[in-house]
């Protein structure tokens, strides 16, 4: 008896960024509140818009960058109409793809978030006294 399945080892780093590149738009419709979406960012890095489920982390992600769109979960004609948006305005596509990417450099890289949370442990873990020194 075959397989119905087939399967495939994880890409490489190489393998996914021409993946990714070669990709008009990036959705992964999660029916689940996914609670980080690095994929968004891989997408991002590369200039690509996202299109993603009004839940889990992708509300705060998106409308912080402009990096793609918003949509019903567990709705296909939302996803659709989404999709078919940035299909009919490549332009308003690419400059998504864009402010996602500045945006993940600027605010989501790795140095600013580990800033950001070196400050949230100072504030709350220290006392007033280490806190200012």
């Amino acid at each position: 008896m075959q397989s119905e399945w087939e399967h495939f080892e994880s890409p490489d780093h190489v393998a996914k960024v021409r993946f990714l590149r070669s990709l008009d738009v990036l959705s992964v419709p999660t029916t689940y509140r996914e609670p980080k979406g690095i994929y968004v960012f891989e997408a991002w890095a590369n200039e690509i818009p996202v299109v993603q489920p009004r839940h889990g982390s992708f509300p705060e992600l998106i409308e912080a960058a402009g990096g793609g769109l918003l949509v019903d979960a567990n709705d296909p004609e939302s996803l659709a109409l989404a999709l078919r948006r940035l299909a009919d305005h490549p332009e308003e596509a690419r400059e998504m793809g864009r402010k996602g990417a500045e945006t993940a450099r600027l605010r989501f890289h790795s140095a600013h978030t580990t800033r950001e949370t070196l400050a949230i442990y100072q504030r709350y873990l220290l006392s007033p006294a280490e806190a200012g020194s």
